[in-house]
């Protein structure tokens, strides 16, 4: 713990989550226990200025987002390939796989 200014004390985020158990405070809150009454309706206008977060979906179809193990050799020369046609290596990938099946 470390003192900041006159009354504002500066905690890591494990000093916090120590102090919440010792009291008492669940580490995660459902979403059935969280009190949106207060919260204002938000109007059509709100919601059409909304856009989806994260990556835009290049298709139709959502990419699927996977874990595989490719040699270092192979990545490297992947992603220089990619590099010269300039498009992201995981792009690159799926257009291989694609012609592949």
């Amino acid at each position: 713990m470390r003192k900041k200014k006159s009354n504002i004390v500066e905690l890591s985020m494990q000093e916090v989550l120590v102090r919440a158990k010792k009291i008492g405070i669940p580490r995660e809150v459902k979403d059935e226990d969280i009190d949106y009454s207060d919260m204002p309706e938000l109007t059509p206008e709100q919601l059409d200025r909304m856009v989806r977060p994260g990556r835009p979906l290049i298709s139709f179809f959502p990419r699927k987002a996977i874990s595989i193990r490719i040699d270092e050799e192979v990545l490297n020369k992947l992603k220089k390939k990619a590099k010269k046609q300039g498009i992201p290596y995981q792009s690159l990938i799926n257009e291989i796989l694609k012609k592949a099946v």
